[in-house]
């Protein structure tokens, strides 16, 4: 076992037996006083984290629905620098580090996807109202909301009637503060400075809220307003093999140095290099509140809640993608799986590019609460909400090579978990402008928007002097959501060379091809990297290359051409996208969602919700609520569009069956109905019985679903016609006539889902938890394939068509503990010290995997491989955390780790499963008040530096490919509030 890994597992003891320990902890505390059941959460005068935990606390064990919370007492006090890696504290909740799953190169710097009990179906919410962002249509992409304008967050786990639907894992509520949140006046404010230490530079954010209240001749009359600017930036170092091919050995490769014989299967990655990214984020948000309360019986809210984000990146990456050395080799070392594990690549084919990412990501929410309360008996509301959302998005790469006349090696060593990797250059010649050649360039663009209108009605009866009737509450909910996507493909080409072939070489210090294609400034167009303290200097420093500037790639694809146009001696040739582009893209291999696509859904709720209770009932004092929410779905997939492949073959005789082909290709196809409707019916039930004044055992039981993506209803259709190599016979059924598309006629997927919970709260901020849970989902949606029957051109013909489709079942199950307390029967100042701590253990039994691109043939193998788990379930996950408040010193050290899971069924380029390894992380932080209202202090994240290890494979074989570091970010924090 490895050194880290062998860290993480005792680490895992400990928290297991911090949890064993809170357990018992609380018989020694009798002398505290019992929390009592309350119908509202008490204003908390007492700020810092014993305040915030009694906060969360309350709203759980008063909480109808199984809920878990964090809250903010202080202003810009949530307890992690973003929401994400806040969400990771609560029990069943785990945090994806990539940003998108697919894509595993590129880990998140705040943290990428969260999950709830397994599960990535998560619906998001503000002020429980629908918010979502451009880039997916459904949910929200939790890192670009800044944490400093939130007063908690609320996790439902299982539903109640009135709850919108949308999420079988759970619904993240993100609650914004509110005027008549307080009695009085607020002034606040923070501010940090962010160090990254391996990006070795700091960051500036703050943010200010005020808020108060006036009594006038119109009623009473509150305003906040609140506003943040966050930066942050960090860096990645890190080191990749690709996927590891098979290999025979035979005796030129000297088996038996290594205890091997010829005819041995051996494994060998078909690419190896390293990447640095420096990556940096502005982020600016905006919060208001007008509440007005004209009397007692009238109370209207406006909210206005705007999110934006300004991420860009910078990527040096550097190595062989070349494939030339995936054989054997007689030096090479291998373990006892046959993976190679050490040796020396000879005639190394170096690529060096330099890539620019981009994106411009806003939200904004606006919406209206209207409250009427005529008497004791009625209440009514009514809710108006508008949400738009936009992404623009722009990646650009430049490659260049090294000339395979330099002699150079590679010597690797890829046993353990500090890497050695070695370029064998000659300095003179790899450090020398023009040993290297323009080889390429890409680029990709995207324009995406959404935007959602919605309103509701409930009305509330309360029962008066009713046994066993508390209330009787109903509504209606409307949606109209429209979404736009208009993206391209990655637009490679070739410019003046590749190792494969091409034109003429343009060395990095020429001005151009020919005569007619100069540019003086052509040669300073490219910079030699060194990656200066690699890895912290852990690893050893893998090399040098000269590559395209970051300048670049930077100032817009229209730069980029004016130096770049000038390389292209091979007849082929790039040019970059223009919003044109987006007419002539379609979905492909690599983009899903490329082209124009215009969506539509409009959802009709209705619902009905009985609350009850009994002091006196046959099993003790008990209260609950059972309801149905009834919700019709109509979809929209926008224009249907076919595309037809292109026989390009040359028929010279008996061309009948050939030339029917080409007229069918010549011809049109009208679009199919794109539309689609449907209808749920989601009862649920919630129990809860008072064992005793602080101890509750729940039940609750219900049913939820979570819709379809925009991008896998897309109304298109892909037809192709495949031929033998003579390019006009075609091939035997079913491979001749295929095909692929959207589907706008997917159901949701659903789920019957029940919990059970054990929950004894023993003091204010103590408590000690146990929670169960099962699903029984159905309708996943997975990749299929069915014949279909199309004609055009007066031709008819069916074709094999993959499509996603519902179908399938699976089962997950499992259980959470959580414990806190403070330990206040402790001595002097020992009484101030705290721990928290929680466990959950979630298992998972058929279900599928749904593969992202269906154009693309690696991802559809992988996730109808049920060998496979789940994608992003870790078995098992947990949370430790030691805190302190006492005078004046509020404190918290916290680790959190997850357990191996399956992060993609097929990762991009390399085309093979991908899995992230056992990772923890320690995160801690100190706050000192300086008075009542200042307070000053420090935050640190990933205080030991932990390393992300990822493997390629299936379930039974599956090495490690990708070692990556990340920042240690140290934050000097001042927060004032009067």
């Amino acid at each position: 076992m490895s050194r880290r890994n062998h860290s993480h597992r005792n680490l895992m003891f400990m928290g297991a037996s911090a949890l064993v320990i809170g357990a018992l902890a609380p018989a020694a505390a009798f002398a505290q006083e019992a929390a009592k059941p309350v119908d509202t959460v008490e204003e908390v005068v007492v700020t810092g984290i014993r305040a915030s935990l009694k906060s969360a606390q309350q709203i759980k064990q008063n909480a109808e629905q199984v809920v878990d919370s964090i809250t903010a007492q202080d202003i810009g006090a949530l307890p992690d620098r973003s929401v994400s890696e806040a969400l990771q504290r609560i029990p069943g909740v785990t945090l994806q580090r990539t940003n998108e799953n697919r894509d595993p190169a590129r880990l998140a710097s705040e943290g990428g996807g969260v999950f709830i009990r397994g599960l990535s179906w998560v619906r998001s919410e503000t002020n429980g109202r629908d918010i979502f962002s451009a880039n997916n249509g459904r949910a929200l992409s939790f890192e670009d909301v800044s944490a400093d304008l939130l007063a908690g967050v609320d996790v439902y786990k299982n539903p109640s009637a009135e709850l919108i639907e949308g999420g079988i894992g759970g619904i993240v509520n993100l609650r914004t503060r509110k005027p008549f949140d307080s009695n009085k006046r607020l002034l606040a404010f923070s501010a940090d400075y962010n160090y990254a230490d391996l990006r070795d530079k700091g960051f500036i954010s703050g943010n200010l809220l005020y808020s108060d209240r006036w009594n006038t001749n119109i009623g009473e009359i509150g305003l906040l307003v609140s506003g943040s600017i966050g930066n942050i930036g960090n860096r990645t170092d890190s080191i990749q093999t690709g996927r590891f091919e098979e290999r025979t050995l035979t005796a030129n490769d000297n088996p038996a140095a290594v205890g091997k014989s010829v005819g041995d299967k051996v494994y060998i990655p078909n690419s190896i290099g390293w990447r640095r990214i420096d990556w940096q984020q502005k982020r600016t948000a905006f919060a208001g509140a007008l509440q007005w309360r004209p009397n007692d019986q009238w109370e209207a809210t406006l909210q206005v809640l705007t999110a934006k984000a300004d991420p860009h990146d910078v990527e040096h990456a550097l190595g062989d993608t070349n494939g030339g050395y995936a054989a054997a080799g007689p030096g090479y070392k291998y373990d006892a799986d046959g993976a190679v594990t050490a040796g020396t690549i000879t005639n190394v084919g170096l690529t060096a590019d330099t890539r620019y990412g981009s994106s411009h990501k806003k939200t904004e929410d606006y919406s209206f609460n209207l409250k009427y309360t005529p008497n004791d008996k009625w209440a009514f509301s009514g809710d108006f909400q508008y949400v738009k959302s936009h992404a623009d998005v722009l990646s650009m790469t430049a490659f260049t090579q090294l000339s395979r006349d330099v002699p150079s090696s590679l010597t690797f060593n890829i046993a353990g978990d500090e890497p050695v990797l070695k370029l064998n250059q000659s300095t003179d010649t790899t450090r020398t402008q023009s040993a290297y050649w323009w080889a390429a360039a890409m680029d990709h663009i995207e324009d995406n928007s959404a935007d959602s209108k919605a309103a509701r009605a409930d009305a509330e009866y309360t029962f008066d002097d009713n046994a066993w009737l508390k209330s009787f509450r109903f509504g209606v909910r409307g949606t109209d959501k429209t979404a736009t996507t208009r993206q391209t493909g990655y637009n490679w080409a070739l410019l003046s060379s590749q190792f494969w072939g091409g034109g003429t070489p343009v060395y990095l210090n020429q001005t151009g091809f020919d005569a007619s294609h100069q540019n003086g400034g052509l040669p300073v167009q490219s910079e030699l990297i060194t990656y200066d303290n690699f890895f912290r200097g852990d690893v050893q420093l893998p090399g040098v290359a000269w590559f395209p500037s970051e300048s670049l790639v930077s100032n817009g694809t229209a730069n980029a051409y004016s130096f770049l146009k000038n390389t292209e001696s091979a007849g082929w040739g790039w040019s970059p996208l223009t919003e044109a582009s987006y007419a002539t893209a379609k979905p492909a291999g690599d983009n899903a969602n490329g082209g124009t696509n215009n969506q539509g859904e409009k959802t009709k709720a209705i619902y009905a919700l009985l609350r009850f209770g009994n002091e006196t009932s046959p099993l003790g004092r008990m209260d609950g609520n059972v309801g149905v929410r009834v919700v019709k779905t109509e979809v929209d997939g926008g224009t249907g569009v076919f595309t037809i492949s292109q026989p390009a073959g040359n028929c010279t005789a008996n061309c009948s069956t050939y030339n029917g082909l080409v007229a069918f290709a010549n011809g049109s196809i009208k679009g199919g109905s794109s539309s689609n409707s449907y209808t749920d019916v989601l009862p649920s039930l919630n129990l809860r019985f008072f064992l005793a004044d602080d101890l509750q055992l729940r039940f609750a039981a219900a049913k939820a679903i979570v819709r379809p993506t925009f991008s896998q209803m897309q109304s298109y259709t892909n037809l192709s016609f495949n031929f033998e190599a003579d390019g006009v016979t075609l091939k035997p059924a079913p491979s001749g006539m295929t095909g692929s598309g959207g589907n706008p006629q997917l159901k949701p997927t659903k789920s019957n889902q029940f919990d059970a919970s054990l929950e004894w709260y023993f003091a204010p901020a103590s408590s000690l938890t146990f929670a169960a849970f099962y699903k029984d989902i159905s309708n996943y949606i997975f990749m299929g394939n069915a014949p279909e029957t199309y004609t055009s051109g007066g031709q008819t013909y069916e074709f094999l068509v993959s499509r996603n489709m519902n179908g399938s079942q699976g089962k997950i199950k499992g259980f959470e503990l959580a414990y806190q307390q403070f330990y206040d029967f402790l001595p002097g100042a020992l009484s101030g010290l705290g721990l928290q701590a929680n466990f959950t253990y979630v298992d998972s039994n058929g279900g599928k995997n749904t593969a992202i691109n269906i154009n693309e043939t690696a991802q559809i193998d992988g996730a109808a491989d049920q060998t496979l788990p789940l994608e992003g379930l870790s078995k098992t996950s947990y949370n430790v955390a030691v805190i302190y408040e006492k005078y004046g010193i509020s404190a918290r050290l916290a680790y959190n780790w997850r357990e191996r899971y399956l992060l993609t069924t097929s990762a991009a380029n390399i085309q093979r499963p991908v899995w992230s390894e056992d990772f923890g992380q320690l995160d801690g932080s100190i706050l000192y008040s300086l008075n009542d209202k200042y307070k000053i202090g420090v935050q640190a994240t990933n205080i030991l530096n932990a390393r992300t290890y990822l493997d390629v494979g299936g379930a039974s074989f599956a090495p490690r490919y990708s070692w990556t570091d990340s920042d240690r970010r140290i934050a000097m924090v001042l927060r004032g509030s009067f």
